[in-house]
C-alpha cells in the first residue's frame, strides 16, 4: 500500500499541506501518515534548564497534548476529504530529521510539507523545514505553498 506522510504543525500552511495530501491520498488509495514533530528550536535548552522538574514536566505534557489537539484537528480535515486509513505520529527533535524517520519507519513514498509553519520566524522564506527536508529526504518531498 502506498503511504504518503504529511508533516502538520497547525498553522495555515500545514492545513493546506494536510488538505492537498489527504486529496492524494484519497485519489490513489492510500494510507495517510500525518506527524507533528515538537521541534527543536522551540524552546532553547538553556532556557528549559532554568525550569523546576515539574516546570520541565509539565511542560512537557502541555507540548505533548497541543502536540496530539493539532493531530486530531488534522485527521478531522482528512476525514472530511475522504481518506479512510490515517496514522498519527507524534515526535521530539529536529523536525526534519524526524520527519525523515517517520517516513523510513512507516515506508512513506513521498513526504508533503507546507511552505512556512509556525517555527522560528517562520523559517523566513521557504522555511527551514521544508528546505533541510528537500536537501536531505531521499525520498520525494511535495512543498505546498
Amino acid at each position: 500500500m502506498n503511504r504518503i506522510l504529511v508533516a502538520t504543525d497547525g498553522s495555515e500552511g500545514a492545513d493546506r499541506a494536510v488538505d492537498y495530501a489527504a486529496a492524494r491520498a484519497r485519489a490513489e488509495n492510500a494510507e495517510l501518515v500525518i506527524a507533528n514533530v515538537i521541534g527543536g528550536h522551540s524552546l532553547p535548552d538553556k532556557a528549559l534548564q532554568a525550569f523546576t522538574h515539574a516546570q520541565q514536566t509539565w511542560l512537557q505534557e502541555l507540548l505533548a497534548s497541543l502536540s496530539a489537539e493539532t493531530l486530531a484537528k488534522a485527521r478531522e480535515r482528512a476525514r472530511q476529504i475522504g481518506v479512510d486509513v490515517i496514522v498519527l505520529e507524534s515526535r521530539r527533535g529536529d523536525v526534519a530529521r524526524a520527519l525523515i524517520e517517520i517516513a523510513q519507519e512507516r515506508q512513506a513514498t513521498s513526504i508533503i510539507v507546507g511552505k512556512r509553519g509556525t517555527g522560528f520566524v517562520g523559517g523566513m522564506l521557504l522555511g527551514s523545514v521544508a528546505h533541510k527536508l528537500v536537501s536531505l529526504s531521499p525520498l520525494p518531498v511535495t512543498v505546498v505553498p
